[in-house]
């Protein structure tokens, strides 16, 4: 089981940093679509359906990693305000809650990704995306989600955020 667990982090990790590389070339396409419209008055008509959709993409790709090494968005307060029975019961349903979000993002993801792919449907304007494009990026990541919810459930009350789920001996650290 740790080889696994230890395979789907690396995978999620290696998402993380696609998701990373691609902000890094939303900025550079903005700085240059920006540059194009007020310096030369010619602005592009490829960079808003690009950048809308790396936004997508960046985010979709991150979460996973985020879910399984206890990263995300928390509502620690209210969480570490509740008692110890309470806050088991909020793991039980985030994990829950985690994995029916994977299952069902991965399987309409993948439904819209297959009638895409079959129609040859693209994105509206000059500079058409292929729509099955983003939705093959939201069925890994539906994927993933429903996969680290299940490796990497909800911290215990005891744990600080971020160590309980991934243990020492899955992140190859002895």
């Amino acid at each position: 089981m740790i080889r696994v667990r230890r395979g789907v982090l690396a995978c999620t990790r290696a998402m993380a940093v696609v998701a990373m590389v691609v902000v890094g070339l939303m900025m550079i396409t903005i700085t240059y679509d920006v540059a194009a419209r007020y310096l030369f008055a010619a602005p592009t008509d490829w960079a808003y359906p690009l950048n809308s959709t790396g936004v997508l993409v960046a985010t979709m790709l991150a979460v996973p990693h985020l879910y399984a090494t206890g990263h995300h968005i928390s509502m620690d307060l209210l969480y570490r305000a509740m008692p110890g029975r309470a806050r088991r019961a909020a793991d039980v349903i985030t994990t829950v809650a985690t994995a029916f979000l994977g299952l069902v993002l991965a399987v309409s993801s993948f439904r819209s990704m297959t009638v895409a792919y079959a129609g040859g449907l693209t994105g509206a304007g000059t500079f058409n995306i292929p729509l099955w494009m983003p939705d093959a990026v939201l069925t890994v990541s539906g994927v993933f989600l429903l996969l680290v919810a299940l490796l990497f459930p909800a911290a215990p009350p005891q744990a600080p955020p971020g160590e309980a789920e991934v243990p020492a001996e899955a992140q190859g650290v002895a």
